[in-house]
């Protein structure tokens, strides 16, 4: 049903606006919550991971708050102003501008570590000089929204190269980095004997590739919508969940490392004859007890029952029994 003074296609032009704003928030609070985990359990990280974990997150609650602005005079103190409407607003610096800074960071992070797992310096330049294109390229197209772009229906038609370049080169760098991980990853699991270090492995492979996937996804989905549909706002729906997405997928990669803790195993247990001493973990390993056979009578057997906590010795060592009667 229309209302007059209303346009009959209003819904396309606030709707994705309104998705967008909850998926904000929305994902603001999953970054939150993982800042929050990442601060209990891993204080003692280097200060360089810590700069770029909370950095990462000042940037995601500056963005929040300026989507937040644009939205509410959008569709708060503007509505019915259909000239609000279709400004673009805050959006010039609050989407392209947060989404490339966190993407280009994010990536650049992914590229120093893929050349410490594989110590090649053309790829390693090759994704950095993907993830720069795309910062520079965002910067552009930040620059052009504020400059020459009044309204978002002449998005498409002054923006056309540059979001081409951003959105595209994003994409590519994400697809680019999956499939560098899981070669670099599957070569190590290959490599190793151990099943525990196999499911870390593949668990790292999982989560790599899942966040690659959907970062790419969302870009070429809002390249798509921001070139296919030149007269409605769908291309705001994905675009402003971007940044966050890269913020989220670092975040939970990073927290992924507590699942190797383990509260439970923290002792090494002898038993000989009945007898029982535990170490600690810190000298278990370092300092094995010495058995003397000739205290032990015929027929006796000595067993040794070993657990490692998997947080600091994360293979398992499967340890039989020390039969001294066969000696």
């Amino acid at each position: 049903m229309s209302v007059p003074g209303v346009p009959s296609d209003i819904a396309q032009l606030t709707g994705p606006v309104v998705i967008g704003f909850a998926a904000q928030w929305g994902l603001f609070g999953c970054s939150s919550v993982q800042l929050y985990l990442y601060y209990l359990n891993f204080p003692k990280d280097d200060w360089k991971l810590k700069t770029l974990v909370y950095g990462l997150y000042v940037l995601d609650f500056a963005q929040t708050l300026l989507v937040t602005a644009f939205v509410f005079r959008m569709l708060g103190s503007g509505w019915g102003n259909l000239t609000i409407l279709e400004s673009v607003g805050l959006s010039w610096l609050a989407l392209p501008f947060f989404n490339a800074l966190s993407g280009t960071i994010v990536q650049c992070f992914y590229a120093w570590r893929i050349y410490t797992l594989s110590k090649s310096i053309p790829l390693s330049v090759l994704i950095a000089l993907l993830a720069l294109c795309e910062g520079t390229s965002g910067l552009a197209f930040s620059i052009i929204l504020e400059l020459r772009v009044p309204t978002f229906a002449d998005l498409q038609s002054q923006t056309f190269v540059v979001t081409t370049v951003c959105l595209m080169s994003s994409a590519a760098c994400d697809i680019l980095i999956s499939i560098s991980m899981i070669i670099l990853l599957n070569r190590h699991r290959k490599g190793s004997m151990f099943g525990s270090t196999e499911q870390l492995v593949a668990r790292l492979i999982r989560l790599i590739v899942g966040g690659g996937v959907l970062t790419a996804s969302f870009a070429i989905l809002d390249a798509v919508f921001l070139l296919a549909y030149q007269n409605n706002n769908y291309h705001l729906a994905p675009n402003a969940a971007l940044a966050k997405l890269y913020t989220n997928a670092l975040m939970v990669l990073f927290n992924s490392r507590a699942q190797l803790r383990s509260n439970s195993g923290n002792v090494v247990t002898y038993t000989w004859d009945g007898e029982t001493n535990k170490m600690s973990r810190a000298t278990a390993l370092a300092s094995m007890p010495t058995f003397d056979r000739s205290m032990a009578r015929n027929g006796q057997t000595i067993s040794v029952d070993v657990t490692v906590d998997s947080a600091t010795y994360p293979e398992s060592y499967p340890m039989g029994r020390f039969d001294v009667s066969s000696h």
